[in-house]
């Protein structure tokens, strides 16, 4: 089954009982449930007529107790609704924000490091000699230690261990005024030359290819708002994991299927009407009905779709502008074609934007999970099966607006990272640190180009020694700007030193007055 979980949990507030609200939730949202009649509720439920009419007429009462039922009805009241966000935006809920409590924080960060071999031993000379070790990089020592094989470790040696290691970490500190941004766009362009423009297979999916190499590296750093190739990893809670059936099902539930897919449109333009011979194993595939397909159509066009058989239809007819059975409608030629566009482009199933989902097998853990081409990260975290936690996308936007900024840097550093592990290329990453920082320093994801970080310089000359030179030096000279010479490019134009380095350091001789 996939269940909707915020039906569901809807229909148990009414206190409906669990296994009818969860059969009532299977692939349906609140809006598909408030509209259903006491007589398919009882086809669902399995219910008596009696029984499915007190589910009815509790399900109708919640939904117009706002109105006639309120114990407020009759009196003047004053109702605040939440306005609804453009399509293709989302509201972001506005919430106070938590206090920081550092001992819990550093508690949360420090789980499951403790338990490391030489943990307790290393860390206990660190706390006594004092030296600037993180428990991160002891649980990585010890970790270390281990893969060479050492089962015992003497004080003496443990002592050896920490004198390099912070010997190690002060030699890699950065030093005051070093041009740590020159360094990181060196780091990663020079291995970026060696990169390939090349695509990935994608695993179990003909013909489909994802953006990887060069080109994934261009979209990642100029903060496209969507991928050329978007994917999901969506992984399943414990009690579906397992079954591949369900996971198919599920599946099938997320992959937008629309009218075109599951049926062969003919359009009579003699007799003004649009027929669907419905495809039997693509419906079987999908996991629909023709009699769903005939309910889908009729409530999503708002009109009568005629079937050759009630209960098992092969066959469906649609007249334009025909609501009603007894309508009688002479429909012009222009409204055929408008609504036979209409129909074949009909989203009938699934999540807008996942336009395939395929369930694969991982053979190391023996769990299914699916991968999809396309990705709409907020829909399917809806559903009752998924596994938020490990579901991913490699949408970087999508990321930002669902789990917020923070998510959207470590995502962007993820992304860079294993792109250029694919093409077998080593960057450290405080490189790629340094480049999400700058990217998402401002609170949402900015393109490094002159649309995002260096288009937004304070230096007139830096931005103009970037792109579109005239622009910004004549947009410069009419507001009168100024430019304080601060940074590196700007400095080099003008044949000035730059203030890094050894040029960070002004000496002034004072001679004695004497």
């Amino acid at each position: 089954m996939v269940v909707k979980s915020a039906t569901k949990k809807k229909l148990m507030d009414m206190d409906i009982p669990e296994e009818y609200a969860h059969q009532l939730a299977d692939g349906r949202k609140w809006d598909d449930v408030k509209e259903l009649a006491a007589g398919e509720i009882a086809k669902i439920c399995g219910l008596s007529s009696e029984e499915a009419q007190q589910l009815y007429d509790r399900i109708q009462s919640f939904k117009k107790r706002s109105r006639s039922d309120s114990p407020t009805a009759g009196k003047a009241t004053t109702v605040v609704r939440a306005r609804r966000a453009p399509r293709g935006k989302r509201q972001l809920l506005q919430q106070e924000l938590e206090s920081y409590d550092r001992e819990q924080k550093e508690s949360q960060l420090n789980e499951g490091l403790t338990d490391a071999l030489f943990y307790a031993q290393l860390n206990e000379l660190v706390e006594a000699n004092g030296y600037p070790i993180s428990p991160k990089l002891l649980a990585d020592l010890s970790s270390a230690l281990e893969e060479r094989g050492v089962k015992k470790l003497t004080a003496k040696q443990a002592e050896k261990v920490l004198i390099e290691t912070s010997a190690e970490l002060e030699r890699a500190v950065v030093d005051p005024y070093e041009a740590v941004g020159i360094l990181t766009a060196q780091s990663i362009g020079e291995p970026g030359t060696q990169m390939t423009m090349r695509t990935f297979h994608y695993a179990g999916v003909a013909t489909v290819n994802v953006t990887q190499g060069l080109p994934r590296i261009i979209e990642l750093v100029d903060g496209r708002k969507v991928p050329k190739t978007p994917t999901m990893r969506i992984h399943l809670i414990d009690d579906v994991k397992t079954d591949e059936k369900k996971v198919r099902q599920l599946a099938a539930s997320l992959e937008v299927t629309q009218t075109k897919d599951i049926a062969a449109i003919e359009t009579d333009v003699t007799q003004r009407r649009i027929t669907l011979e419905l495809i039997n194993p693509n419906l079987k595939q999908k996991n629909m009905t023709g009699v769903q397909v005939r309910e889908l159509l009729s409530r999503k066009l708002r009109l009568f779709v005629d079937a050759d058989h009630e209960t098992r239809p092969k066959s469906l007819m649609i007249i334009p502008g025909r609501k009603k059975e007894e309508d009688e409608v002479t429909p012009n030629y222009t409204e055929l074609l408008a609504l036979e566009e209409k129909v074949k482009d009909l989203r009938l199933k699934g999540v807008a934007g996942i336009d395939r989902a395929t369930t694969q097998l991982n053979a190391d853990t023996g769990e299914f999970y699916i991968s999809t081409i396309g990705s709409n990260l907020a829909r399917v975290s809806e559903f009752e099966a998924i596994d938020c936690s490990r579901t991913y996308t490699n949408n970087i936007t999508e990321i930002h607006e669902y789990l917020g900024i923070e998510a959207a840097r470590q995502a962007t550093i993820n992304e860079l990272q294993m792109t250029l592990g694919e093409a077998k290329l080593v960057v450290d990453v405080r490189h790629l640190l340094t480049i999400a920082d700058v990217m998402t320093s401002e609170g949402e994801v900015r393109a490094i180009g002159r649309h995002g970080v260096s288009g937004t310089k304070h230096s007139i000359l830096a931005r103009a020694a970037f792109e579109v030179t005239v622009n910004h030096l004549l947009q410069a000279g009419v507001i009168g700007e100024r430019d304080h010479l601060k940074g590196v490019a700007e400095n080099i134009i003008v044949g000035q030193p730059i203030s890094l380095g050894t040029g960070s350091v002004e000496l002034f001789y004072i001679p004695d007055g004497n």
